[in-house]
This record gives structure tokens, C-alpha cells and sequence, in this order.
């Protein structure tokens, strides 16, 4: 009988220390869960602020900086009509082949809307597209860029000095 009393303690004193464990383990895994959730939000604070700072910076897609040069280079002859809105529709979807320009049309006029001129996007992203677009690609944008400025008439002086700019910057100089 106590041979039967020392296994049952010992079963018993098993059974608690694995509960023991099992619970340990929980305890770490809530812990690695609250460590995980403070760092999302730390990382999602910091994107915030960086966005709220400068939208432009929040652009790293060569085709989104497309948008946002042609709304900044319409907007310097003054506000974005919806002439020119079309025309830029149109070019994203005939030179960039993109079937649905909405997305990118939206996020296009919100970071254009914090830029200061056209001149400021260029030098902002001309890193961008020299790096993702060969040369020709280049060209095609430039081309796009200067349609878009004629739409509503020809293109002003302050239109044309960006437009130069614009080719230096993208490294069509011949």
C-alpha cells in the first residue's frame, strides 16, 4: 500500500510541476505579445510622424512620384482642372499602362497638395526614377510630363524653367 501511496505522490507531484511549466510558458507568451504589440505601435508612430512631417517621403514608388510631378507641374500654372486631371488619367493609363489610375490619382493629389512647387518634387525624386526607369522609360515620363503641362494652354515660363530641370534631373541631356 505505500508503494501505491509513493507512486500516486509521485504522479501527483508530476502532474504539478508540468501545470507549473505549462503555465510559465503561457505567462512568457503574453509577455512576448505585449513586447510585440509596443514595438508595432512605436513603428506605426514613427510612420505617422514621418508621413505627417513630409508626405514626400512617404513615396518610395517611382509611378506614385510620376503622379505627384504632373499634378505639381500643372499646379504651377494654377489649380488642378479637370482637363488636366484627365490628360494625367490618360497617361497613366496609355504610357504607364495602369488600368485603374484612382488609387494612385487620390494618394497623387494629397502628397502634391503639401509640395512647393514642381521644381522641389523633381529634386525630391529624381534619385527615384533614374534608378527604377532605364532610359527610354525616362523619356516616355518626360514626354508625359510635358503634355500634361499643355493641356490648358502653352507652356508658361515657370512651367518650361521646371520642365528643364525636370531633364537634367532624369539625365536626358544630350
Amino acid at each position: 500500500m505505500h508503494i501505491l501511496l509513493g507512486l500516486l505522490a509521485l504522479l501527483g507531484g508530476a502532474a504539478f510541476w508540468w501545470w507549473r511549466i505549462k503555465m510559465i510558458g503561457q505567462a512568457a507568451d503574453e509577455v512576448t505579445d505585449v513586447a510585440g504589440r509596443a514595438i508595432g505601435k512605436y513603428k506605426r508612430y514613427k510612420f505617422r510622424k514621418k508621413v505627417e512631417d513630409s508626405p514626400m517621403e512617404a513615396v518610395d514608388d517611382p509611378l506614385a512620384a510620376a503622379v505627384v510631378m504632373m499634378i505639381a507641374m500643372v499646379k504651377e500654372r494654377g489649380p488642378l482642372l479637370e482637363p488636366s486631371e484627365n490628360a494625367i488619367r490618360r497617361e497613366l493609363q496609355t504610357v504607364m499602362a495602369v488600368a485603374d489610375p484612382t488609387e494612385v490619382m487620390v494618394f497623387g493629389k494629397w502628397v502634391a497638395s503639401h509640395t512647393v512647387d514642381a521644381n522641389a518634387v523633381s529634386s525630391r525624386y529624381s534619385k527615384l526614377w533614374i534608378g527604377a526607369l532605364n532610359r527610354t522609360e525616362r523619356e516616355e515620363f518626360y514626354a508625359a510630363v510635358e503634355r500634361v503641362a499643355a493641356v490648358e494652354g502653352p507652356v508658361t515660363d515657370v512651367q518650361r524653367a521646371a520642365l528643364v530641370k525636370l531633364r537634367e534631373r532624369l539625365a536626358l541631356l544630350n
